[in-house]
């Protein structure tokens, strides 16, 4: 679950939510993985490069997507964001293996078991 606007001025991650999900990357992604996706997305969505003829909500949707993939790029890679980054994603990894052990342990019940807890 990406963190909320709120939480981001507390150092809970950006406000343009999971930044791995806004430049297409996995968790753990590298310097150069994060670099690339940036520029590829960043000519995609250049408010510059977009045809004159779109509706003001079109561009102010394609500008506000250009600006999360700029946030997003900036807390991966920033150094004054290094520490929120460690946060996030060691927030990421224990949210993931909670749902993994969950998946498991709701695999195992019996289906009594399951009746029973609904």
């Amino acid at each position: 679950m990406p963190p909320t606007s709120a939480a981001a001025g507390k150092g809970g991650g950006p406000e343009c939510g999971n930044p791995y999900e806004v430049l297409g990357l996995k968790l753990g992604a590298t310097e150069s993985e994060i670099t690339k996706a940036y520029r590829k997305l960043a000519l995609k969505l250049h408010p510059d490069k977009q045809k004159a003829d779109l509706s003001e909500k079109e561009a102010d949707d394609l500008a506000r997507r250009f600006h999360d993939i700029k946030e997003a790029r900036s807390f991966l890679l920033d150094a004054e964001h290094k520490a929120d980054r460690e946060e996030y994603d060691a927030r990421l990894r224990s949210n993931a293996v909670r749902r993994e052990e969950d998946a498991k342990r709701e695999q195992s019940m019996s289906d009594r078991r399951k009746r029973m807890r609904e």
